[in-house]
């Protein structure tokens, strides 16, 4: 495993900015396939504010179901030092609901707690909407942290399925300002992406 922090920062529970207010209430899933999640998913967008994501494009994520039910996490991204990538383990949150996984890079993660990995809409086998957020106090006012992407099958989707998306996002997360918020990722061009691994790579 080649690690660096910018790696790690494409984790969900890290690669997030902060905004004013509480976090947002908002349907979930009716439910969530896991085994339907699994393989390997392009961003396409995200919250340009992310701040270790700043300047990271070829970003991929694969995703495999192991034996146990637990998830394994593949992230590799491009960055100022050239590609950067981690492993971690998820498992679905029994507290947040349909979609909420929660993801650790550097211990076994804890289904006790509230997700900080959420699949907010997906069709499996197109797109998905992932957005995270938790919530602090800092000098008697609260903030939340926030991170969005949205993520694909393939490296690119059309404009008309983006807009779309946006659209989606609008309505299911209203207080998320996403047309000032969300950029493109590179894809493509000079990218190098590495083997998908099996739906079983690392147990």
């Amino acid at each position: 495993l080649r690690f660096s922090f910018a790696a790690a920062c494409l984790a969900a529970s890290v690669t997030a900015t902060i905004h004013p207010g509480k976090c947002p209430t908002y349907d979930r899933p009716a439910s969530f396939d896991v085994a339907g999640y699994s393989g390997t998913w392009y961003e396409v967008r995200k919250d340009k504010l992310n701040f270790f994501d700043l300047g990271a494009s070829c970003t991929t994520a694969n995703y495999g179901l192991n034996d146990d039910g637990s998830v394994t996490v593949y992230n590799r991204a491009h960055n100022i030092g050239g590609y950067s990538d981690i492993t971690g383990k998820a498992v679905e949150s029994q507290v947040s609901g349909p979609g909420s996984l929660v993801v650790d890079f550097f211990a076994e993660p804890d289904a006790t707690k509230p997700g900080n990995y959420n699949v907010i809409d997906t069709d499996y086998k197109t797109y998905s909407l992932f957005y995270s957020c938790n919530e602090e106090t800092k000098f008697g006012v609260s903030v939340r942290n926030e991170s969005f992407a949205i993520l694909a099958r393939t490296k690119s989707l059309s404009d008309d399925l983006l807009a779309e998306l946006a659209e989606k996002t609008k309505a299911i997360l209203p207080s998320y300002d996403y047309d000032s918020n969300v950029v493109d990722t590179k894809q493509e061009g000079d990218c190098e992406y590495s083997p998908e691994p099996s739906t079983q790579f690392l147990q």
